[in-house]
């Protein structure tokens, strides 16, 4: 992951690159492949959620709530 400082910013925040759809579909498919060699798999809901978040189009206290509302119906 490549990581750099916004030079005009005081506090120094690091500015992560955004990583291209590709990149995050491949990610997912290596995820699901870690989960399946541990005997576990991902529904189509759990796989749409993991996506919406990755592509930015949920925030990550939304992605939270829905994951802690997934996991209590299972």
């Amino acid at each position: 992951m490549n990581i750099n400082i916004a030079s005009r910013n005081k506090k120094k925040v690091p500015l992560v690159k955004k990583y291209t759809h590709e990149k995050r579909l491949h990610a997912l498919l290596n995820a699901k492949a870690s989960l399946s060699i541990e005997g576990m798999h991902l529904t189509a809901l759990e796989e749409q959620l993991i996506l919406k978040r990755a592509n930015g189009k949920m925030k990550n206290k939304e992605f939270l709530a829905l994951a802690m509302e997934i996991s209590k119906n299972v």
